[in-house]
């Protein structure tokens, strides 16, 4: 007897569809119980979900995140979000270890009466700009964080931002497959490097560029609009990436073949374009020139 075959929808109804609030009611609780700074979200009840540890940018913390953060677990996916290393001086390396802890947390503490659990089989970890070098390192053999290696299922670097030079000998130990997202105008800048991550990370790897997002526009701003929902994100960019996120993960961390193309490099997804790392073109001018404003050279 052969296995009912998944006919999914079209990655642009897919967008659309993943870009709204899922079925799950959603819990809020506190790392703090555990020792750890930071908050976890959850779906209401569900037994063996996936999960994923998400790491802030720099100068951010959970707070920052909750809109994302829910929308995830409102699709059945537990987020945990350490909020270690906020200040000026934070170190990717210090938050991909709290990365790491928070995986162990998800992998093995019952949640909110016991009514739900994650498989710790379906673990994965995230991050953003600052954050998403942390998980980068989180996820590699780096034996840097002073703890062992993890297994992963999923790695999503979204709009990521160089860090140290020893960032990238880290992303090529990474064996979890991979999606990384970037800013038009951030594949190879001063402050993104989507495009040479992607081509150093050691599994396999999507690529897209989100048109017209702001590498920024996920955060969300505190203020007396917050009490009535508008919480200052800029609404193109949240919307294309936590349907990204969202449809990656449940693939990468179930199986879930109704969302396949979200793992597919060749897929584009409305306004998520699939980005070759072999044709995409770096910066013209080096960093440096180019934050003092030099003109790249004419064709």
């Amino acid at each position: 007897m052969f296995g009912k075959k998944v006919v999914a929808p079209p990655p642009d109804k897919l967008m659309t569809e993943l870009a709204r609030r899922g079925p799950h009611k959603v819990d809020r609780g506190d790392l703090g119980i555990v020792g750890m700074s930071g908050q976890i979200f959850a779906p209401r009840d569900g037994r063996r979900l996936p999960a994923v540890a998400f790491a802030h940018d720099w100068l951010a913390g959970s707070p920052r995140y909750r809109d994302l953060v829910f929308h995830l677990a409102s699709w059945g996916i537990v987020v945990a979000v350490p909020d270690g290393q906020t200040g000026v001086f934070a170190s990717d390396v210090d938050l991909a270890t709290d990365l790491r802890a928070a995986v162990t947390v998800l992998q093995s503490v019952q949640l909110g009466d016991g009514t739900v659990s994650v498989d710790p089989k379906q673990v994965g970890v995230a991050g953003h700009g600052f954050g998403a070098a942390a998980a980068v390192r989180a996820a590699s053999k780096s034996t840097l964080l002073g703890r062992p290696p993890i297994e992963l299922r999923a790695l999503a670097a979204v709009f990521p931002s160089p860090t140290t030079a020893d960032l990238l000998p880290a992303a090529a130990t990474v064996s979890a497959p991979s999606l990384v997202l970037s800013a038009p105008g951030e594949l190879d800048s001063m402050t993104g490097n989507a495009l040479v991550l992607a081509a150093e990370l050691g599994g396999d790897v999507v690529l897209r560029t989100v048109d017209d997002a702001d590498d920024r526009g996920l955060l969300e701003k505190f203020g007396p609009k917050a009490l009535l929902g508008i919480n200052g994100a800029d609404k193109a960019t949240h919307k294309a990436v936590r349907a990204q996120l969202t449809g990656y993960l449940l693939h990468a961390l179930t199986g879930d073949e109704r969302y396949a193309a979200f793992a597919d490099p060749e897929s584009t997804m409305a306004d998520a374009i699939a980005t070759s790392v072999d044709d995409a073109d770096p910066a013209a001018l080096d960093h440096l020139s180019l934050l003092l404003g030099a003109k790249p050279p004419k064709a």
